[in-house]
Protein backbone atom coordinates (compact mmCIF):
# COMPACT_ATOMS: atom_id res chain seq x y z
CA UNK A 1 0.00 0.00 0.00
CA UNK A 2 1.24 3.33 -0.80
CA UNK A 3 0.56 6.46 0.61
CA UNK A 4 -0.75 9.71 -1.49
CA UNK A 5 0.38 13.52 -0.79
CA UNK A 6 -3.43 15.09 -1.22
CA UNK A 7 -3.06 18.96 -1.42
CA UNK A 8 -6.16 20.92 0.13
CA UNK A 9 -6.96 24.18 -1.35
CA UNK A 10 -9.62 26.80 -0.67
CA UNK A 11 -10.58 28.60 -3.88
CA UNK A 12 -13.11 31.27 -4.26
CA UNK A 13 -15.11 31.28 -7.18
CA UNK A 14 -17.29 34.25 -8.87
CA UNK A 15 -20.35 33.42 -10.44
CA UNK A 16 -22.32 36.21 -12.85
CA UNK A 17 -26.10 35.22 -13.48
CA UNK A 18 -26.83 36.33 -17.26
CA UNK A 19 -30.04 36.12 -17.22
CA UNK A 20 -31.31 38.21 -13.87
CA UNK A 21 -27.67 39.70 -13.80
CA UNK A 22 -27.31 38.80 -10.12
CA UNK A 23 -23.29 37.75 -9.24
CA UNK A 24 -22.17 35.94 -6.39
CA UNK A 25 -19.15 34.18 -5.16
CA UNK A 26 -18.19 30.69 -2.71
CA UNK A 27 -15.20 29.48 -1.38
CA UNK A 28 -14.84 25.31 -2.83
CA UNK A 29 -12.36 22.85 -1.22
CA UNK A 30 -10.13 21.09 -3.97
CA UNK A 31 -8.74 18.12 -2.91
CA UNK A 32 -5.44 17.47 -5.07
CA UNK A 33 -4.00 14.16 -5.60
CA UNK A 34 -2.45 11.22 -7.35
CA UNK A 35 -4.76 9.37 -9.15
CA UNK A 36 -1.78 5.99 -9.21
CA UNK A 37 -1.38 6.61 -13.06
CA UNK A 38 0.66 9.39 -13.17
CA UNK A 39 -2.53 11.97 -13.40
CA UNK A 40 -3.84 14.68 -11.36
CA UNK A 41 -7.52 13.89 -9.70
CA UNK A 42 -8.95 16.77 -8.41
CA UNK A 43 -12.14 16.25 -5.47
CA UNK A 44 -14.83 18.83 -5.12
CA UNK A 45 -16.30 20.17 -1.67
CA UNK A 46 -18.58 22.78 -1.01
CA UNK A 47 -20.10 23.82 2.41
CA UNK A 48 -18.67 20.43 3.39
CA UNK A 49 -20.08 18.68 1.07
CA UNK A 50 -19.33 16.44 -2.21
CA UNK A 51 -19.63 18.67 -5.08
CA UNK A 52 -19.42 18.68 -8.90
CA UNK A 53 -16.51 21.63 -10.35
CA UNK A 54 -17.60 24.99 -9.73
CA UNK A 55 -18.13 25.41 -13.96
CA UNK A 56 -20.09 22.28 -14.31
CA UNK A 57 -24.26 23.63 -14.16
CA UNK A 58 -23.83 26.39 -11.71
CA UNK A 59 -27.74 27.20 -10.75
CA UNK A 60 -28.56 31.42 -10.21
CA UNK A 61 -29.53 31.22 -6.69
CA UNK A 62 -32.16 34.04 -7.82
CA UNK A 63 -33.77 33.22 -10.27
CA UNK A 64 -33.01 29.53 -10.94
CA UNK A 65 -31.81 30.13 -14.05
CA UNK A 66 -28.47 27.59 -15.88
CA UNK A 67 -27.40 30.85 -17.78
CA UNK A 68 -24.31 31.53 -15.34
CA UNK A 69 -20.64 31.88 -15.62
CA UNK A 70 -18.18 30.83 -13.61
CA UNK A 71 -14.77 32.39 -12.84
CA UNK A 72 -11.94 31.66 -11.09
CA UNK A 73 -10.97 33.92 -7.86
CA UNK A 74 -7.20 34.82 -7.14
CA UNK A 75 -4.94 37.22 -8.12
CA UNK A 76 -4.98 37.71 -12.40
CA UNK A 77 -1.94 37.51 -14.03
CA UNK A 78 -0.59 40.81 -16.05
CA UNK A 79 -1.26 41.84 -19.20
CA UNK A 80 2.32 41.87 -21.07
CA UNK A 81 2.95 45.32 -22.71
CA UNK A 82 2.09 46.02 -26.28
CA UNK A 83 4.74 46.15 -28.90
Amino acid sequence: MRVRDVQVITEKWYFYCMNCLCSWQRDFEARHCDDGHGGDHVVWRLNGHAALPPWVDPLCPTCQGFQVKAFPGGPRGLVPAQR
